[in-house]
């Protein structure tokens, strides 16, 4: 059964995943990178394919990546991606999608990705006066100690906000929140680990937003 998102006046992104493609070039530059840290190489589709089917947690011990070595490893890969910025692009129908939800919303992005990624990417792409704010660098699993401070600062209520993201974590990040979500599939997980981890909808592709956030206001 859809929920109703009637009551929704913020909406917050992820970044990677969700608003940039990111599945491919993050490989590589993970790939890059993996060697001086130690952990796995992904060499074909059929391993990318058992990563995307586990848990964000799962998925980072599975690859052999330490969680105290993780902030640094984040910290390079960023570094990285930078490199190779201009390479990036945005999820097919996404920007169309934004440039929509920012005339009937508040719009925001709170990632992991670097403000120098993110902000080389939204202006190239005709992005950047969507949104609101952003807040980016934070680590892997405290995005909700973020949200939270994005509502509270804001002064927002829990049901006027919501979520968007491509990762088991961004549920988990809106369950510690209160926070209703709305999890894609077109970024690293695939439908079926984002169904264990009950969001309250699933999307296949980015007009699909519209569908369920313009429509209930009409």
């Amino acid at each position: 059964m859809s929920r109703s998102f009637e009551n929704i006046s913020t909406i917050i992104f992820d970044f990677d995943g969700t608003i940039a493609d990111t599945l491919e070039l993050g490989v590589s530059v993970s790939n890059s990178i993996c060697d001086r840290f130690g952990y796995k190489k992904i060499s074909n589709k059929k391993e990318l394919d058992i990563y995307r089917n586990l848990s964000t947690q799962k998925a980072i011990k599975a690859v052999g990546i330490s969680y105290l070595k993780l902030p640094i490893i984040a910290h390079a890969f960023r570094k990285e991606l930078a490199k190779n910025i201009d390479l990036l692009k945005p999820i097919d129908g996404i920007p169309e999608v934004i440039r929509e939800l920012a005339k009937s919303y508040k719009l925001g992005i709170v990632t992991s990705n670097s403000q120098a990624n993110i902000e080389s990417f939204l202006t190239r792409h005709g992005m950047t006066e969507c949104f609101h704010y952003f807040s980016s660098g934070i680590r892997l699993f405290q995005k909700n100690k973020t949200i939270k401070s994005i509502i509270k600062k804001g002064n927002l209520k829990k049901d006027e906000v919501l979520l968007v993201g491509d990762e088991t974590r961004d549920i988990e990040a809106a369950s510690s929140c209160g926070l209703p979500i709305i999890s894609a599939t077109w970024g690293f997980h695939t439908r079926a680990v984002l169904e264990e981890f009950h969001p309250d909808e699933i999307i296949d592709h980015p007009s699909e937003l519209l569908q369920l956030l313009i429509n209930t206001r009409t």
